[in-house]
């Protein structure tokens, strides 16, 4: 049972209830163990709770050690001090707006089995089936240095979900951009707190690449160029562009997808939707590639990974009998030259924390400990020297590939 006090319950208990009248048959008279994972990132407050029916088939003892059971993860609200900084509201939006008006189509999410949105109260709820219990998913181990097995297969699936976006943008249009319409932003607008966050983190590189010798006069122009990261490159990386532009995971980083080992084929399954956006399939490849596979990025790994990006996208589009014309290779390469770099920045805040233990990552990003208007700075300096070096590293890479033809 969970250690959490007796304020936890109150509110479980009547959601197990609505949970057991859904699951139906079998669930008619049920009693509950929950447990809190405390090794997570979250945005929200995280239980994994076993339904666990109180009927028995018949009185053999081995069938009640084979008590018909089910295992969810239930999301909720996080604390009130945190709502805002991270616009948990509409994050919890829309996730739920994806698994009620989006899901039908893409067949590999969790199961939703409940949902409540009920703002401005911190009562909103889904329930999700636990696919590690379910079905056999797991984490995977490398936050970082991510092994090509597991980008390669993070980068299938993520070709078939944007593949049956475009199918489903075709075949259904009006139902798709009225879902797409209702999605909220939540990072990337005028003056949002990730334009304070860019302008600490995005040149902290430089002094590495001036500490090399490198040109002067390259690092002068990069920095006079970086001064608005967000208003000046960020907004213009999201912006929609047609035919390229399909339904983005939006947080595509390996916390959000698990893994498992089938007929010696890697499977994988996304999670936390929270972030889904309308735009260019770059925003997802480029964010995976600048966190996970930071060291190893350069011309001739990014050229093959998109390679088996795109060879998954076609076979996917084949299938649902689409013509692949407007998504060809060449117009991905020359699309990733142009916004390549958003993966880029997301990693100039983020990468240290990654490469942080799970307590020190969680430790900074307590808000309840550091205001908010000092995380930019905090942000900057996470992982040190070492992040900087990898940061120009990467950068030098992306501009050998040509990412830095559009903005210099």
């Amino acid at each position: 049972m969970c250690e959490q006090t007796e304020d936890c319950h109150a509110w479980l208990r009547p959601l197990v209830t609505k949970v057991s009248s859904i699951l139906g048959k079998g669930f008619e008279d049920v009693r509950y163990e929950v447990s809190i994972p405390t090794d997570l990132l979250l945005n929200s407050n995280l239980s994994f709770v076993n339904v666990i029916s109180n009927a028995c088939p018949d009185d053999d003892d081995e069938a009640k050690k084979r008590a018909k059971s089910t295992n969810v993860v239930v999301k909720r609200m996080p604390a009130e001090t945190v709502q805002d900084v991270v616009r948990s509201r509409e994050q919890f939006h829309n996730e739920i707006l994806f698994y009620q008006k989006y899901a039908q189509y893409y067949d590999r999410a969790p199961r939703c089995v409940y949902a409540t949105e009920e703002p401005p109260s911190p009562d909103s709820v889904i329930v999700l089936e636990n696919v590690a219990i379910e079905r056999g998913y797991n984490v995977c181990k490398w936050k970082y240095d991510t092994p090509l097995e597991y980008t390669l297969a993070a980068f299938r699936e993520i070709a078939r979900f944007h593949a049956i976006a475009y199918a489903t943008k075709r075949t259904r249009e009006k139902e798709f951009f009225d879902f797409v319409n209702a999605v909220e932003e939540i990072r990337f607008y005028p003056e949002s707190m990730y334009s304070h966050i860019f302008r600490a983190t995005a040149t902290r590189f430089l002094d590495c690449l001036r500490r090399r010798g490198h040109d002067k006069d390259f690092c002068d122009k990069l920095e006079a160029r970086l001064a608005n990261t967000l208003e000046d490159l960020v907004l213009t990386f999201t912006k929609v562009e047609e035919p390229l532009s399909t339904l983005c995971h939006g947080d595509f980083t390996i916390n959000n997808m698990l893994f498992k080992k089938e007929c010696d084929e890697l499977n994988v399954i996304f999670i936390d939707f929270a972030l889904i956006r309308y735009g260019s399939p770059v925003l997802d490849l480029s964010t995976f590639l600048c966190l996970h596979c930071a060291r190893d990025l350069d011309k001739v790994m990014l050229e093959n990974v998109l390679r088996v990006y795109h060879d998954s996208l076609t076979q996917c589009l084949k299938e649902k009998d689409i013509d692949a014309g407007d998504y060809s290779y060449d117009a991905l390469h020359e699309d990733y030259k142009k916004r390549g770099l958003f993966g880029f920045f997301i990693a100039t805040y983020y990468l240290g924390l990654h490469i942080n233990s799970c307590s020190e990552t969680a430790e900074i990003l307590d808000f309840s400990k550091i205001e908010p208007t000092k995380w930019p700075a905090v942000a900057r300096e996470t992982g040190g020297e070492e992040v900087d070096e990898i940061l120009a590293n990467m950068l030098l890479k992306l501009k050998e590939f040509g990412c830095l033809d559009y903005i210099l």
